[in-house]
């Protein structure tokens, strides 16, 4: 049994203006940075020490996990590709409003699946999902307790697979709203089929927000 602690990425101007950031690097902005702030106390509060802090090599994610690092001791940051955002194609950089307009047919309420929706020239959830799968199962092999720093909506990926579910289609571009910074989840594997079945059950012993903070 491993503990994950899900960490957002920090927030960008991207963010902030509702624009799709998919794999674009961007600097932090001074929300983010009090974000990570915000994290560094949630983490001391709740007395949690992680091993490693697992991210992309791009920013906001890395900016992010190594703001977190320094307040762990003996932790390292391990930049992996496989952990960089969902590719999003051509439609990064667009505001999610746009999009919606110029594709409503897949936004609709349908049989279409959340999971699949391929932006042009980019990747679906599921692709996503896929790469992600080796190297937090060996993660989680290798750590009692370690952090995973991803910008959404990977970090939405992550948290639904683990969960056993599916994300709703208004999740696919810039994930799923919520106030939290931080979750812990216990498991045993990460098992992208998990994440593309998509039932109710819960791959989970515990599913625990510690952490609820809107930052403005």
């Amino acid at each position: 049994m491993s503990t994950v602690v899900l960490i957002r990425a920090g927030c960008t101007d991207y963010d902030d203006q509702h624009r799709v950031l998919g794999t674009l690097d961007m600097p932090l902005n001074e929300r983010g940075q009090e974000q990570i702030r915000e994290v560094v106390r949630q983490l001391h509060a709740s007395g949690i020490k992680v091993e490693a802090v697992l991210t992309s090599p791009e920013d906001p994610a890395s900016a992010t996990a190594h703001g977190i690092a320094t307040s762990q001791p003996g932790s390292k940051v391990k930049e992996l590709d496989e952990l960089r955002n969902v590719n999003l194609g051509l439609w990064q950089g667009l505001p999610e409003s746009d999009i919606r307009k110029r594709f409503p047919r897949l936004f609709r309420a349908s049989k279409e699946d959340s999971s699949e929706i391929c932006p042009p020239e980019g990747e679906t959830l599921s692709d996503a999902c896929q790469r992600l799968e080796r190297v937090l199962c060996k993660a989680i092999r290798k750590y009692k307790v370690f952090a995973v720093v991803a910008p959404e909506p990977l970090a939405t990926v992550i948290r639904c697979t683990l969960q056993h579910r599916r994300p709703s289609k208004a999740a696919c571009l810039c994930g799923e709203e919520s106030n939290d910074l931080i979750q812990i989840i216990q498991c045993n594997t990460f098992e992208s089929a998990s994440f593309m079945v998509g039932d109710d059950s819960s791959v989970c012993d515990s599913a625990q927000i510690v952490g609820s903070q809107e930052l403005s």
